[in-house]
């Protein structure tokens, strides 16, 4: 009989990876990973007066392919990536790309001004930049995207 050094890390390392495929995201929400759902990816920051939201959109064609909703406590991105006009369906061989429309909601961590709210749009990346408030009141007030 050959004595063997106990490794406790060692088991709980094998059994880490045996587990772990159990905890796939996409097997736990596979509503994110079916064709049809897209979910921008979102930071959201603040200053002292401001709450600043940066979303990932590479590829959308113009800024009137996306709407911002401001109100005092979230903020609404929906938008739409098209398929461009000279390419058709069947000359594709391979397409991985997401086509469609995507709605975002992300709570706020403070109350803002949705009226002096400003949204921009440059090399895929939406910005959205809105003054802090200390008024209670809720209004939802829809907002231009500019270049």
């Amino acid at each position: 009989m050959t004595l063997a050094r106990w490794e406790p890390f060692q088991e709980w390392n094998q059994l880490h990876h045996q587990m772990t495929p159990f905890f796939d995201p996409r097997l736990m929400y596979p509503s994110l990973t079916a064709p049809t759902a897209y979910l921008p990816r979102l930071d959201v920051y603040q200053t002292d007066t401001e709450v600043v939201a940066k979303c990932e959109l590479p590829g959308l064609d113009s800024h009137d392919d996306v709407d911002v909703t401001v109100d005092e406590s979230s903020v609404t991105i929906l938008g739409q990536f098209k398929r461009g006009q000279t390419s058709q369906e069947e000359n594709y061989l391979h397409s991985e790309r997401f086509y469609g429309s995507f709605s975002r909601t992300l709570p706020l961590p403070t109350r803002v001004k949705p009226e002096e709210a400003k949204a921009t749009y440059r090399d895929g990346i939406l910005t959205v930049t809105m003054p802090k408030s200390g008024e209670e009141r809720r209004r939802k007030v829809k907002i231009d995207v500019h270049h």
